[in-house]
């Protein structure tokens, strides 16, 4: 009897976070649902693919609807994973039970991911059934089969992120805009490709490794475990208790990554521009997680530094929670891409990283000048004015500058904005675009000075709970903490 109960149920080595949600989950309509309409459409397509006559058109039905499932359907699945545990009062009672914000977040994301592996397996049937009829590339499918699946998880670890905002409207604003527009671009893409001649998504895998060799599948997957880490840990901030080292082992972990990678460019044929191009592009996302985390005011998490002697102290000002040596981190991660794109590429290509990395802190100086800096979580109030920035004021701007470049003239007006620097420096005359782009580097060094001077006055605010710490470690012995 004990034995057919342990063959029966989720082995003990598990998680209980993770049982709890693969149970609800397996359970739910929506699943099942799924699971048999696609194996019906795939079924259909998979007889009708015997024809060649009409193999282009079904192989393009077929990545389309396998995409759609796995990297938008089963994602979306964790819409609500976090926002209804927040809304119903639940999260406190599972913190009850000795259960990390971090395995919680880990949890909700690995039972999504785990039923998408399971629809991903079932698939493997179909397309060696369709590698009999039609002859296609079985590794190239499979491997392209893979990295859906992989796509899919890390728009799932996106959207468990944003699960822990409790306004709907943010929530749906920012996954289902982009997903839209993605979702429509990529199956538009996967249907042409497939219409074209000899072209399938096996052997565009096939194309891409060879074009750049054997470290492209193993850098997309790595860079996917990194994403997929980010977002969960950045979920995990926004529950995790006051008392959290959690920025400690986030803030290492992306440090070690981009060091990894400019590492990585400088020892393979990769080469460190491309590399130090990777960096560039998740700068802002890095930048966004260390300065939307609100400034600690809890006396234990600065001890835990301060016990450390000097390099605990040195490690404060990069490592511990709080916007305030997130504006700290932010600078080193920027000053690292600037020398690495300067280095490699050109030093105009090193000021515009100096106006993006700007774009970032003037968002963040917005949410502490206005009343916003006093939310429970600073992560809202960033994505708001990031979107009113970005989209409406850098939208319109942009539709300024379309009409001066068409009569061939510079837009001059956009060094005033960071955000605007980059169209307006693109559609400058030659002879102007070393003087604007000089000027917009200029103004847009106005932001971080404008939130230094925040920082300093939060810092300032937060000196009693550093005291605090100190005297937990030292007592009454030696000068005061910073």
């Amino acid at each position: 009897m004990n034995v057919a109960l342990t063959l029966s149920d989720f082995p003990d080595r598990l998680s209980p976070m993770v049982v709890k949600e693969l149970r609800q989950g397996l359970r739910t309509r929506l699943f099942g649902g799924v699971l048999l309409t696609l194996h019906l459409m795939l079924v259909l397509l998979t007889l009708m693919s015997g024809g060649a006559e009409n193999a282009a058109v079904v192989s393009g039905w077929f990545d389309g609807i396998v995409t759609l499932v796995l990297c938008i359907i089963m994602p979306l699945r964790g819409f609500s994973a976090v926002a209804d545990e927040l809304k119903s009062g639940t999260l406190d009672m599972l913190a009850l039970t000795r259960l990390s914000a971090g395995r919680i977040i880990f949890g909700k994301w690995a039972a999504i991911a785990s039923q998408s592996l399971l629809l991903m397996l079932s698939i493997l049937p179909y397309v060696v059934a369709r590698f009999v009829f039609g002859g296609l590339d079985l590794f190239g499918e499979i491997a392209a089969l893979f990295y859906k699946w992989l796509a899919g998880v890390v728009i799932a670890a996106l959207i468990v992120a944003l699960s822990t905002q409790r306004q709907f409207w943010l929530r749906a604003v920012v996954v289902f805009l982009p997903l839209m527009i993605g979702g429509c671009g990529a199956f538009s893409f996967i249907m042409m490709s497939r219409m074209g001649p000899g072209t399938s998504s096996g052997s565009m895998f096939t194309f891409f490794t060879k074009a750049g060799g054997g470290s492209v599948p193993l850098l997309a997957v790595g860079m996917s475990a990194w994403a997929i880490f980010f977002f969960l840990s950045l979920a995990a901030t926004r529950i995790a208790p006051a008392a959290s080292l959690l920025s400690v082992i986030k803030r290492s972990v992306h440090l070690l990554m981009i060091l990894s990678l400019l590492m990585l460019g400088w020892l393979t044929s990769a080469g460190v521009a491309s590399m130090a191009a990777l960096v560039v592009s998740v700068l802002p996302l890095l930048m966004m997680d260390a300065l939307t985390e609100r400034v600690n005011e809890v006396p234990s998490v600065y001890a835990a530094f301060y016990q450390r002697g000097w390099p605990g102290r040195l490690a404060l000002w990069l490592l511990a929670p709080g916007w305030v040596t997130g504006l700290v981190y932010s600078a080193l991660l920027v000053a690292l891409a600037v020398g690495c794109v300067g280095w490699t590429r050109s030093v105009e290509e090193a000021k515009l990283v100096v106006v993006s990395a700007a774009g970032v802190w003037m968002i963040a100086a917005l949410v502490q000048l206005f009343p916003t800096r006093k939310s429970r979580d600073l992560l809202p109030p960033f994505i708001i004015f990031w979107l009113f920035v970005n989209v409406v004021i850098a939208t319109l701007g942009s539709l300024m500058v379309m009409p001066l470049a068409m009569k061939s003239s510079t837009a001059r007006f956009t060094f005033a904005l960071p955000q605007l620097l980059p169209a307006g420096y693109a559609t400058a005359q030659p002879a102007d675009k070393a003087a604007l782009l000089d000027l917009g580097v200029l103004t847009a060094c106005i932001w971080p000075v404008v939130l230094l001077i925040a920082a300093v006055l939060a810092w300032r605010h937060a000196r009693p709970a550093r005291q605090e710490g100190w005297r937990m470690i030292h007592g009454q012995k030696g000068g005061p903490a910073v």
